[in-house]
């Protein structure tokens, strides 16, 4: 009794000790979708997406009009409905939609707030992609003519400063191509695609894309996976997808510093995994070692990472590492959410597969004396996350302190590829950290759910009414809402995004950071931010491509509880130079320039204190 008594004493003065800071102040999340007052009026497009089946082989020529066709060769048809599509079709008008939607928080007119850019997957002279300007008073106004009206297949947008003159360009992926777009630094766009890539670019299925300075040399690098190849698959008709077909080449793409890029991917290692399906990738130093590493999801094969050799090459690790897992993975998160200053990991899964908490436990250690290891085990403290991610197909995700209680917490959105198995509209989930690195599932009450079901796919994040508290935007695809039955449902929202205003009431400070680097790539991709404040101390890094074909705002939130000041910031940049600052004030947006100066109460810096390259 005696022995049970000291262990539970112990236990209690452990638990009091390490209680976070934070939890004087625990407040209830909500959001509040205000789409409709916003003046966002896209409309997410794609053609009815009936999940088909490969039919007969057939002779003759299948037409949109009839089915009687003239009997001259000999084709492999796919049925959709009552048409008769070859391959490529069926492709065109299916499969592409159910994956797209993507979006992106980018300042394309450098005015201190967050402007959006929407994604279409079914392009026409009267369906584009279209870009919102921020008004400053929580409302947008779609551009006209800005030259980034891309009317592509469209997949992915990532944002990124490829040229280093400070004002942010846009990477589209399409199905059979891609496009960059160079800010004209006066509201309108350039495709300057053709010059950018003099290699040349296939007609293939691209997914997503991540901005990364690899090599260290000042300027942002690109990574872009490949995903299905429909020109390699069985000759059998009960075919799977998207397994019983082949991946393509995922593309590594060197910064030239010139504003053309040079293919690399054959010379950098095995980058290109040609075998895999490949979603989203992401940039992160995960050995913290300097150099920034690849991390891939791929769908229905194992997941990549590759750990950056420092010398142009880099090495396989997937298995090492824990992440190599074989799911149908999509979108990724990165941070600290357990508070153990180790960046951590998350991905999202396919139906009847958890999402991952892939928590950073090794990034010391060496197995060959040169290369140190990146070593994570999966989390599985939260029983919640499991329950309920496991129905779902799970896309967009973020790590995010929604509330500013100095811990990160978890949002996915979910929607079903079709509706074989039921309704293929589903909830999104939000998920509230207990400070532990726990998570309970709080979607009802936080007004998630409110939303209803829809098919969502990214989710993008950013504080773009400038209040410190962080919105999310998350789209929903327009595909055709069936019962699982063969029933239509006529539902309103179809293809009509959610804008999720943070609406938390709560004393939390918290304090966030702008960087512009010198020596760096203008964008401050790849820089760490450590806080330390008494015994808190937080770090996180800007990491480009985390979430799922999307971009979230290019700035870094910190939610600090009840601390009063900050009393140390210190900044590690790509080149690897060191800023510190000192007892910096809360509630406010800095600036801080590599190799300048923090500039306080600001959201957006004048041209005269940019640097000069």
């Amino acid at each position: 009794m005696k022995f049970l008594l000291k262990r539970y004493f112990y236990t209690l003065v452990i638990i009091l000790f390490n209680w976070p800071m934070s939890a004087q102040e625990k407040t209830k999340i909500f959001f509040k979708d205000v789409l409709n007052e916003s003046g966002i009026d896209f409309v997410h497009y794609a053609p009815r997406p009936r999940w088909c089946e490969i039919g007969p082989t057939v002779q003759g020529i299948a037409t949109n009009e009839e089915l009687n066709p003239i009997f001259q060769e000999e084709k492999e048809y796919w049925k959709s409905g009552d048409r008769l599509l070859t391959m490529e079709e069926f492709a065109n008008l299916h499969l592409i939609k159910m994956n797209s939607s993507g979006a992106g928080w980018i300042d394309f007119d450098r005015d201190g707030d967050w402007d959006i850019y929407l994604v279409n997957c079914q392009g026409t002279d009267e369906i584009t992609n279209s870009l919102y300007e921020n008004l400053g008073d929580g409302s947008f106004s779609r551009t006209k003519n800005s030259g980034a009206e891309d009317t592509g297949e469209g997949m992915a947008v990532s944002i990124a400063d490829f040229n280093n003159d400070s004002y942010s360009d846009i990477f589209l992926t399409n199905y059979g191509d891609f496009t960059l777009y160079r800010n004209n630094k006066d509201g309108t766009f350039t495709d300057v695609t053709d010059n950018a890539f003099p290699s040349g670019i296939k007609d293939l299925w691209y997914g997503g894309s991540t901005w990364g300075d690899y090599d260290l040399d000042g300027d942002l690098d690109l990574s872009v996976t490949g995903y299905v190849d429909f020109t390699r698959r069985p000759q059998y008709t009960n075919l799977r997808f998207p397994m019983d077909f082949g991946g393509i080449p995922n593309l590594l793409y060197r910064n030239n510093g010139d504003g053309t890029f040079t293919d690399v991917t054959l010379t950098s290692g095995d980058v290109h995994d040609a075998a895999r399906k490949s979603m989203q990738a992401v940039f992160n130093d995960f050995n913290n070692d300097g150099w920034p590493d690849i991390f891939v999801t791929n769908d229905t094969d194992a997941n990549s990472l590759y750990l950056n050799k420092g010398d142009g090459t880099f090495k396989p690790f997937s298995g090492p590492s824990g992440l190599g897992t074989t799911d149908g993975s999509m979108g990724i998160a990165l941070g600290d959410f357990n508070k153990d200053g180790l960046e951590d990991l998350v991905y999202t899964n396919y139906v009847a597969e958890v999402n991952v908490l892939a928590q950073l436990v090794d990034n010391k250690s060496s197995n060959d004396e040169q290369l140190r290891n990146a070593v994570f085990v999966h989390n599985f403290d939260s029983p919640a996350v499991h329950r309920l991610s496991w129905p779902r197909v799970n896309w967009g995700t973020g790590l995010f302190d929604l509330d500013n209680d100095d811990d990160l917490d978890l949002f996915f959105a979910s929607g079903h590829l079709n509706a074989v198995s039921g309704d293929n509209r589903q909830f999104n989930l939000l998920f509230e950290n207990d400070g532990w690195g726990r998570f309970s599932d709080i979607s009802e009450q936080a007004g998630v759910e409110a939303t209803k079901k829809r098919i969502h796919r990214s989710a993008i994040f950013a504080d773009y009414d400038n209040d410190g508290l962080v919105d999310i935007y998350v789209t929903n695809n327009g595909q055709q809402v069936e019962d699982g039955k063969g029933n239509t449902i006529n539902d309103p929202f179809q293809g009509v995004g959610i804008l999720y205003h943070n609406e938390t009431k709560s004393t939390n400070n918290w304090l966030k950071i702008k960087l512009e680097g010198s020596k760096s790539n203008r964008d401050g991709y790849g820089a760490k931010v450590k806080l330390s404040a008494g015994d808190l101390v937080s770090t996180q890094s800007l990491i480009s491509g985390i979430g799922y074909f999307s971009t979230n705002a290019k700035e870094l939130y910190f939610g600090l509880g009840q601390i009063k000041q900050i009393d140390e910031l210190e900044v590690t940049w790509p080149s690897g130079e060191i800023q510190n600052f000192n007892k910096i004030a809360l509630n406010q947006t800095v600036y801080i320039v590599e190799g300048g100066i923090l500039h306080p109460n600001t959201t957006m810096l004048s041209e005269k204190n940019i640097p000069k390259k």
